[in-house]
């Protein structure tokens, strides 16, 4: 009796192993034990330049005639007042771990600067950047009639989305964040939706089209803001299947080549191979001065060297809160008193300035009236309490550069 008892409890063991090896794959190139390592405190910074490391990734080829910003470089503020007293930027981009910071106004680079071993060729990952770019590309098929309207429900170019959520949710209300969907977005629990998220990936292999119906509604969409990544990949699988092409060769066809981006870049996926999806609601990496041509559409309107490749009127309505609730300051979001437009944030008292964010403290700033780009990226565990103090910081560049242009 006994003898058959550890003979089964050694067989249950070791289905155990196998099962345990079986969900870690220590043997693999990508798997959950390395991708736990993310975040560690000592490898954090050279893992933000190196994603391509922790998970699977499709290559986004530099464009054939790449556009280069003049070098023209100038003085920028050292100093700004926060909270009540003068503080020292560089101070600042020690505190909050920035890799780097790009300052370009009228097509002019007038300050770059590196930091932690980043250089002008170090292609830094985006974290929610990446949702800017995928709401431009919806843009795009918008211009390209691909879409007719910004009302039409999502089911309607994405099947795969007929029965999810999504499936009559109007896409305007995806890209306000408004879907109604229940989907907590707290980075700080491991037992959050985002956080399950990539368990759902890379531990238990579920693919990023099926996870798009694993969850349910948590009010009427179009109602009330809130934000969640999982939006964002919504579009994403619909942008694929609307083109019946992979978003990295979508984006590389209709933004990489026509803004002339400089650099190679890659988007990460939930597995290698031709049927992996992107994470479309990040994980894009890139060099900062590419990053920094997003911007520059904005900047002119969707315009590019007198081509149009978005729709007349994106710009104002992608960059400006469409109902009460998006106002800065209304919501009940906790990320401070910021708006929010078709997946760009709009600052408190903005003078027709927006921005990108990403966790980690990465950032698009434009400043229309000043023909100015701040790019900024960075590894900072804090980035949700110096959020505010990060616009601060933009607008002091921004108002440094005014008073040099009066004095001159």
């Amino acid at each position: 009796m006994r003898r058959r008892l550890l003979a089964a409890l050694g067989l249950v063991g070791l289905a155990g192993v196998l099962a345990l090896l079986g969900l870690l794959r220590p043997w693999a190139t990508y798997n959950p034990i390395k991708l736990n390592t993310m975040f560690a405190e000592d490898q954090r910074v050279a893992h933000f330049r190196a994603m391509e490391a922790l998970m699977p990734y499709r290559v986004i080829d530099a464009a054939d005639q790449p556009f280069r910003f003049e070098q023209a470089p100038a003085a920028i503020v050292d100093e700004y007042v926060y909270a009540g007293e003068t503080r020292r930027l560089d101070d600042f981009l020690t505190r909050v771990d920035a890799t780097g910071l790009l300052v370009i106004q009228d097509d002019r680079i007038v300050h770059e600067q590196y930091r932690l071993g980043a250089s002008e060729t170090t292609r830094h990952t985006s974290w929610s950047v990446a949702k800017s770019f995928v709401a431009t590309l919806v843009a795009v098929a918008l211009h390209e009639g691909r879409i007719t309207s910004l009302d039409d429900p999502m089911g309607r170019y994405a099947p795969s989305l007929i029965g999810s959520v999504y499936e009559g949710v109007p896409i305007r209300h995806v890209l306000e964040m408004s879907s109604g969907i229940d989907f907590d977005e707290t980075y700080n629990s491991r037992r959050s939706d985002i956080q399950m998220l990539f368990v759902k990936l890379f531990a238990l292999r579920q693919r990023l089209a099926d996870v798009l119906h694993d969850y349910d509604r948590a009010q009427p969409s179009g109602r009330h803001f809130h934000y969640a990544s999982i939006e964002t990949q919504a579009l994403g699988q619909l942008l694929s299947e609307l083109y019946d092409q992979p978003l990295s060769a979508l984006l590389e066809d209709k933004l990489w080549q026509p803004l002339g981006m400089a650099g190679q870049a890659y988007w990460n996926t939930d597995r290698m191979g031709e049927q992996g999806m992107e994470l479309a609601f990040c994980c894009l990496n890139a060099q900062l001065r590419d990053y920094a041509k997003l911007g520059r559409l904005y900047l002119q309107q969707g315009q590019w060297q007198g081509r149009a490749l978005l729709p007349d009127g994106w710009v104002p309505m992608a960059t400006t809160p469409p109902r009460q609730d998006m106002q800065p300051g209304q919501s009940d979001y906790s990320y401070g008193p910021r708006g929010y437009g078709l997946h760009w944030w709009i600052p408190a008292d903005a003078q027709r300035e927006y921005f990108a964010a990403g966790v980690w403290g990465q950032y698009i700033y434009v400043s229309e009236p000043d023909r100015l780009i701040i790019v900024r990226s960075s590894v900072d565990p804090a980035y949700r309490a110096n959020m505010d103090e990060s616009i601060v910081v933009f607008r002091a560049i921004r108002d440094g550069l005014r008073a040099a242009a009066t004095a001159d």
